[in-house]
């Protein structure tokens, strides 16, 4: 027994001194994690932001007081992330009712944050039946959007010609078909990429220089051979 309470006696200073020796080469090797003998947690590196920005067409039906059917365009501005992606859309649409023979114009703008949430949005429109009565105004809309359709819920508060039959509370239904998709980085992740690419040039163009160089130095069988008809060409 005694012996063994040696041995260990003798052995702890041995450990003792081979943990002091891992840390401070742990912290030679990593002065951002400790400074003056205190606990410092890095700064985070900033996420790369992708965006995408796409247009398109829309073709709906809306339902009211009167029947219409809507076409137009709409384009996105979205910000493609796992946590909190959000997306913006502008949207300049007709409507027309084919029994009374009513034409709407509307421009407007939504937005939504999250993947599973409403779309909030706003308004503008201009209703006429050709034959002098005309009606405008703005409203308010709220809209739930999944695979390309877009079910949206709206008011319009309207002014003029009350005998022109519009639609004051209504609900759409549009599908969206996207022409034309391009994907952008946030500007820091642009300038980094573009920064990257020209190195990379840089270090092709260098590597290309210092192969010419070591040829001219030291040329093949096949470079003898051909410099002495070059000359004659010349």
């Amino acid at each position: 027994m005694k012996i063994n309470l040696c041995f260990l006696l003798f052995l702890l200073p041995g450990f003792s001194l081979h943990a002091q020796y891992s840390f401070a080469s742990f912290t030679d090797n990593n002065p951002t994690y400790f400074q003056n003998d205190q606990v410092l947690i890095p700064e985070r590196p900033p996420y790369a932001k992708l965006y995408q920005r796409n247009y398109g067409a829309i073709i709906g039906i809306q339902k009211g007081k009167a029947t219409s059917f809507e076409f137009g365009g709409e384009a996105h501005w979205r910000k493609l992330s796992l946590l909190k992606p959000h997306i913006t859309g502008a949207t300049a649409n007709i409507e027309y009712d084919f029994r009374d023979h009513v034409i709407g114009y509307k421009a407007g703008m939504w937005m939504k944050r999250g993947r599973v949430n409403l779309t909030y949005g706003g308004n503008l429109v201009y209703f006429t039946d050709f034959n002098g009565k005309s009606r405008y105004g703005a409203g308010p809309s709220v809209g739930f959007r999944l695979l390309g359709f877009h079910l949206v819920n709206g008011v319009n508060f309207l002014a003029g010609d009350k005998d022109l039959k519009a639609n004051t509370l209504y609900v759409t239904l549009r599908y969206y078909f996207p022409i034309e998709n391009k994907f952008t980085w946030d500007k820091k992740t642009q300038k980094k990429k573009e920064r990257e690419k020209k190195q990379r040039i840089k270090a092709r163009e260098k590597k290309r220089k210092e192969r010419e160089k070591r040829r001219e130095e030291n040329p093949s069988l096949l470079d003898r051979i051909k410099k002495p008809f070059q000359k004659s060409e010349s």
